[in-house]
């Protein structure tokens, strides 16, 4: 089996996707895949890199192309599954990132405030991803919460619920807050960003025209900002990524600690 089958076939089931899934992504009929991934012919370059675009690797990581040997090379870990986050680290410049999502007790205490529960979840789900990895990895992970007047506000449990969260919020000004882990060997570093964001005031035939789309059911404070949750929204203060899921900006300091220069070098880690 060549690099790029093994590498394909290391993605898909990394990003717990089916052949088919995959296939259908790339515009290709499920043998014509499965004789990729199986080694049997070698794709297009058009193919190639749909295929990077959607696992957010580079070509060269697909192909084996000028990397050291497997035991030396330092891997950059998204521990989450979040397709949003993916997203943002790959605008950050984070191409040649895997995901590692276990899955993690994300009880705590009562009464603690929402920076301080963001921040212990997002250095438990860095530890339990790191218990799978080698130890030069490098392990981002995040937890993001919305609360209004201290209260922490979950994912509704059904269209009450989320009917019950956008009118509390309708009108009125609450926090999103993200705690982020950059984690590698021994050393891990955890911060968390705080965004105020105000709502307009709401109809209530909105609200439930809202909730028909679906968009709120998996969202924390049932709302989304980067999809139609964005026509609720009158204003913000502070970071716009931290609400979507992960502040860019700490996060980019935050990996500067760690060797990771996005706009100084091409090189994602330190040798």
């Amino acid at each position: 089996m060549s690099i790029l089958s093994e590498r394909m076939k290391e993605l898909r089931l990394e990003n717990k996707m089916k052949q088919a899934e995959v296939a259908k992504a790339l515009g290709l009929s499920i043998t014509g895949y499965c004789g990729y991934e199986y080694g049997s012919r070698d794709p297009q370059t058009a193919t190639l890199v749909a295929l990077a675009k959607l696992y957010h690797v580079s070509t060269d990581y697909l192909l084996g192309v000028n990397e050291p040997p497997r035991e030396e090379r330092t891997r950059i870990i998204l521990a989450s599954n979040s397709p949003r986050r993916k997203e943002l680290l790959g605008q950050m410049g984070l191409k040649d990132f895997k995901v590692s999502a276990p899955n993690v007790d994300e009880s705590v205490e009562d009464g603690l405030p929402p920076a301080e529960i963001v921040e212990r979840l997002s250095l438990r789900k860095a530890q339990a991803a790191a218990d799978k990895a080698r130890p030069n990895d490098l392990i981002i992970a995040a937890d993001t919460v919305v609360a209004l007047d201290g209260a922490v506000l979950g994912k509704p449990r059904n269209e009450t619920g989320a009917f019950a969260m956008l009118s509390a919020l309708s009108g009125r000004e609450h926090h999103v807050y993200t705690g982020v882990t950059v984690l590698q060997g021994g050393r891990a570093l955890t911060e968390h960003e705080e965004t105020a964001v105000t709502f307009r005031a709401l109809e209530e035939a909105e609200i439930w025209g809202y909730i028909a789309t679906g968009e709120p059911m998996d969202k924390a404070g049932a709302y989304g900002i980067q999809g139609l949750g964005a026509l609720l929204v009158s204003g913000i203060r502070g970071d716009y990524c931290n609400v979507v899921g992960l502040p860019v900006f700490r996060l980019g300091r935050m990996l500067g600690e760690f060797g990771v220069n996005l706009l100084q070098n091409k090189e994602q880690t330190k040798p």
